[in-house]
């Protein structure tokens, strides 16, 4: 007998399940609170629910331990990584006015010098290193990436710069060539740069997780979802933690396919973060083939074509308050919902009481703040930063209307949550759903006050933006839906238009107008989408009813949805993919660009055969080290040829591409 043990967690809600992994039944499930202070917590008590409903020899009978997670997701989203120290190898200078290339560094710094090499691998500048070391001991990395022009034509530089500082740093280092084998010097960059700034955050989450998993005498091997569904080992997640991004809602759509049996839908997973939409054709999930879009982030990354927006039952709940029609928006950003931090903290419950009672609430009021846990103070704050963080504490929320009474202070503050520096907790979807009754499960009097709160609040016309708690959380909730339903309209497009074509639709005015008006007017706007939706993650039934409405479809909740991250975790296997490039040079020879070396070829048939005994060795290699068993490798040629006649061509280059798979049990 062998059991699966699998782990999904997440923003909000960290999930567990025990599979009989013959049966393919599910034996017990857990869920409880993602713990953000020490993950630790909230996983040992999801772990602590599904041990307890299951039998003893179960448990003993643990063979695997999967995690998939939204933590790296968010993160992105969110840019709640670490600060990176980014190294540009050969790029011209004005790569540094990408404004995404800086915001993928997470506040960090960026570093640029000379070196690089051409498209056919060879060197085009002679490295230069002797800015790194200053630039290595800036108190304000936390993480460095190493980026070099064509270094997946010739990875030698990225390699030089990475063996001269792992012997001067105890930062982690991620080369670029090492995720992604694609052209597009920009997009490979920020890719590492994202992978660079997640490497603390998967770190720790595998760490407590073995942990708990000693503690509780589980001795099984660890792995992790990737962004297209597959597994690797924890060791390989802790380098190449990008791959971990998608995670999330790459499980949460193959638990959904496993527990609806449907073979055509969509796929909607909404969490306490994120909403992440795919779709299933014929039984699978769409693949991606431009690399995983994460928010607004293009990336390298293989993953399944999922598209996360940040919108969420725990999304930020914003006004504009120059704007006389109360313009009401939600997310991206997270904040932890005012009824679950009374849970933890009841005194907030006193201050959200004194300001309910306010004739009027300023902007600041219903919020509070916190300083989150770090290891070193960050002595390169500013000075007003400093001394508005030095009022903070520690698992100690404080309202933001004491700590920023100032224009000063209040901007230090926002700039201390950019920088990944505190926790936030405000009115959110979530206690929306507490006010009207939709939802009980947490401090239902925390959400009513911050209702109050925000409805007391008045625009730049003089008006209330509401005139009762339930008005506004109704409000809350329609742009929720509304948002949602746009998102996955949005998403259904993606395969017939481009960024530029969906933009100008939605962009159009009386599309704005008339899309979910209330008004009497002679034309109706609806959306209609011809699949139906299948629903998954703790909020589905609340929310995707009346979503599904909105896009005039059926909505499908199927049982388990609360888990159903956990249970794609627990049902995946594994998958490597190697890729080797042969390209032909001015010397009229074939380049086969390997992983560690480039070698010419003067037969075409010579490089393709060599190419692919490599590439299949290398991928039944990576799946054998990682834990497969019955292997399977498949091995394509793909060209690419300029045709001038019928029987004439031009080679332009070839990809040999191995995937090799596996399974655990």
């Amino acid at each position: 007998m062998a059991f699966i043990l699998s782990f999904d967690a997440g923003g909000t809600f960290t999930d567990s399940i025990i599979l009989d992994g013959v049966n393919n039944k599910i034996i017990s499930e857990g869920k409880a609170l993602t713990t953000s202070i020490d993950l630790s917590v909230g996983i040992k008590n999801s772990l602590e629910i599904s041990l307890s409903k299951a039998p003893l020899n179960v448990v003993k009978n643990i063979k695997l331990v999967v995690v998939s997670s939204t933590l790296a997701t968010n993160s992105v989203v969110n840019s709640t990584g670490c600060r990176v120290g980014l190294i540009l190898v050969g790029f011209d200078k004005s790569v540094l006015n990408n404004d995404n290339l800086i915001k993928a560094c997470n506040y960090g710094e960026i570093l640029t010098i000379d070196g690089g090499h051409d498209a056919e691998g060879n060197e085009k500048e002679s490295l230069n290193l002797k800015d790194i070391d200053n630039f290595i001991t800036n108190k304000k990395i936390e993480s460095i990436a190493v980026a070099s022009l064509f270094s997946t034509r010739n990875p030698n530089h990225e390699n030089t710069i990475r063996d001269y500082i792992k012997n001067k740093t105890k930062l982690p280092i991620t080369c670029s060539h090492d995720l992604s084998s694609e052209l597009n010097g920009v997009k490979r960059a920020i890719t590492c740069a994202l992978n660079s700034s997640l490497t603390h955050i998967i770190g720790n989450l595998l760490e407590d997780i073995n942990k708990i998993l000693f503690e509780k005498s589980i001795n099984a091997r660890l792995m992790v979802v990737k962004g297209d569904g597959t597994l690797i080992d924890s060791k390989t997640a802790k380098f190449r933690p990008i791959d971990t991004t998608m995670s999330g809602p790459a499980a949460s759509a193959i638990g959904a396919l496993w527990l609806s049996g449907k073979r055509n839908a969509i796929v909607i997973d909404i969490g306490g973060t994120t909403t992440d939409i795919s779709l299933i054709k014929s039984g699978h999930p769409l693949a991606s083939k431009k690399g995983a879009k994460i928010g607004k982030w293009d990336t390298m990354v293989e993953a399944l074509s999922i598209f996360t927006v940040g919108l969420g039952g725990d999304s930020e709940v914003s006004f504009n308050r120059d704007n006389q029609n109360n313009c009401l928006n939600i997310g991206p950003k997270r904040q932890i919902p005012l009824s679950i931090l009374a849970e933890a903290e009841p005194i907030i419950l006193e201050h959200l009481q004194k300001q309910s009672n306010l004739a009027i609430s300023c902007p600041t009021d219903g919020i509070f703040v916190w300083k989150k846990t770090i290891k070193n103070f960050p002595n390169w704050l500013s000075k007003i930063e400093k001394l508005t963080y030095s009022q903070l504490y520690e698992k100690k929320p404080l309202p933001l209307s004491d700590i920023a009474p100032n224009q000063s202070s209040y901007g230090a503050i926002y700039r201390l949550i950019n920088y990944n520096l505190l926790e936030v907790s405000g009115f959110t979807p979530t206690d929306a759903s507490h006010v009207l009754g939709m939802y009980n499960e947490f401090c239902t009097e925390a959400s009513i006050l911050g209702a109050l709160i925000l409805s007391n609040q008045k625009n730049s016309s003089g008006h209330f933006i509401s005139d009762s708690k339930e008005n506004i959380s109704e409000l809350v909730l329609k742009k929720l839906y509304e948002k949602s339903a746009m998102s996955i309209f949005d998403f259904t497009l993606t395969e017939k238009f481009q960024d530029q074509g969906k933009k100008a639709f939605f962009n159009n005015k009386i599309f704005q107008n008339f899309i979910f008006s209330n008004k009497k007017d002679i034309v109706n706007l609806n959306f209609k989408t011809k699949l139906p939706i299948i629903s998954i993650g703790a909020s589905a039934n609340n929310y995707y009813p009346k979503i599904a409405n909105l896009l005039n479809t059926k909505n499908i909740t199927p049982s388990n949805f609360s888990v159903a991250g956990a249970v794609g975790a627990a049902v995946g296997s594994i998958k490597q993919t190697v890729k080797i490039l042969i390209t032909k040079g001015q010397d009229e020879k074939y380049k086969v660009h390997y992983p560690l070396k480039v070698q010419s070829y003067i037969s075409i048939e010579k490089a393709i055969r060599d190419s692919k005994i490599e590439a299949k060795v290398i991928a039944e290699k990576k799946c054998l080290s990682i834990g497969a068993k019955s292997i399977k490798t498949k091995i394509q040629v793909v060209k690419n040829e300029f045709i001038i006649s019928k029987n004439k061509s031009i080679f332009l280059e070839c990809n040999v591409i191995s995937t090799c798979y596996g399974k655990i049990l």
